[in-house]
């Protein structure tokens, strides 16, 4: 707030010492502007700055919540005996029955309709996790 202040009032008085200087009669003179553009330069320096500074916030820091130790705590929870085992399990085919209706084979002689078994899903290994108690 007290940059923010400050800032206001060195950019009224740097335009106000600009407004009140008179003009000049050079017409064709390089340095005219000069002193001029660079009290607008400094100006905009100054409120950029100030605009900067109020819009950043200070970093949050967030602390864990405090947690009163016991004078005798409990143990911990114990672990059940055992442990994991790794299994390969087969997974069967899936079949299902589908009728094949009469047709000609290769060599030209005909066959009749009958059922077949066709396999939908075909048979894959799978492993699992299985817990093994301890005696």
């Amino acid at each position: 707030m007290k940059a923010k202040t400050i800032a206001i009032i060195l950019c009224v008085a740097v335009f106000g010492a600009i407004w009140t200087v008179p003009q000049t009669s050079w017409a064709g003179s390089p340095q005219q502007h000069r002193w001029e553009g660079v009290a607008i330069g400094i100006g905009a320096a100054i409120i950029g700055s100030a605009l900067i500074k109020a819009h950043q916030h200070p970093p949050v820091v967030v602390a864990p919540p405090h947690r009163p130790v016991a004078f005798y705590s409990a143990p911990p929870p114990s672990r059940p005996a055992g442990h994991w085992r790794v299994q390969k399990e087969w997974v069967p085919p899936q079949y299902q029955k589908v009728w094949n209706p009469g047709h000609y084979d290769r060599k030209g002689r005909w066959v009749a309709g009958h059922w077949i078994q066709q396999e939908v899903q075909p048979g894959y290994w799978t492993r699992t996790r299985v817990w093994v108690a301890r005696r």
